[in-house]
């Protein structure tokens, strides 16, 4: 139909395949996924603005709002240090989107001391802990970040309009202040091809 070889159409659906635009699977053939890549959120390492600029870039729709003690799986979860686990903690749930299209499902776990929040969260259009720091004078020091791998389960994929079993990127971020205090926990999950991490990498001197 094209007038092109084998080799040419072998590397098209390759392109396409990796683009997120189609699926090949033995003995099913090729579908159609997409008509356009999907929506992307491409992330520097290296600093905490960096980090912080993934909150504002990509607005957290929450579906829920809640303040209770945490679960003990939470805690363990959340690697939440044994001195900060009593009181009421700040719970958001939602899902982050870009340019009205879901990138990810997000929780957000907020220290007692600042869960008077609660009523700032809803229209708070930026990161939570650019909300800390204008509403109780505390920044961000340190970030520790952990990232796994993961299959979406059946509600997740729903919820972010992706595959049943489809591959995704997890991550858990714990965010400090000067004095070591833990500010804000995250956890969020992102299906594969909407989020990726740049790296660069330079020669030690």
């Amino acid at each position: 139909a094209y007038g092109v070889s084998r080799h040419t159409i072998r590397d098209a659906i390759r392109l396409l395949r990796e683009a997120g635009l189609v699926e090949r699977r033995r003995g099913l053939g090729t579908t159609v996924l997409a008509a356009a890549p999907p929506v992307s959120f491409v992330q520097p390492l290296g600093s905490v603005s960096a980090l912080l600029q993934y909150a504002r870039d990509a607005r957290l729709e929450l579906t829920e709002v809640e303040r209770r003690r945490l679960a003990p799986e939470e805690v363990q979860a959340f690697r939440v240090p044994t001195d900060a686990v009593d009181g009421a903690w700040l719970l958001l749930e939602g899902v982050r989107e870009r340019d009205a299209k879901p990138l990810s499902l997000s929780r957000v776990l907020i220290p007692p001391r600042f869960a008077d929040l609660e009523g700032a969260v809803q229209g708070w259009d930026g990161a939570f802990q650019e909300l800390i720091a204008e509403r109780h004078g505390v920044a961000v020091d340190r970030i520790e970040q952990e990232i796994t791998a993961e299959l979406l389960d059946p509600e997740g994929a729903r919820l972010l309009k992706a595959r049943r079993g489809e591959a995704a990127l997890r991550t858990l971020r714990r965010y400090f202040d000067a004095d070591d205090k833990l500010i804000l926990a995250s956890d969020s999950l992102h299906p594969a091809g909407r989020f990726v991490y740049a790296m660069t990498y330079h020669r030690d001197s």
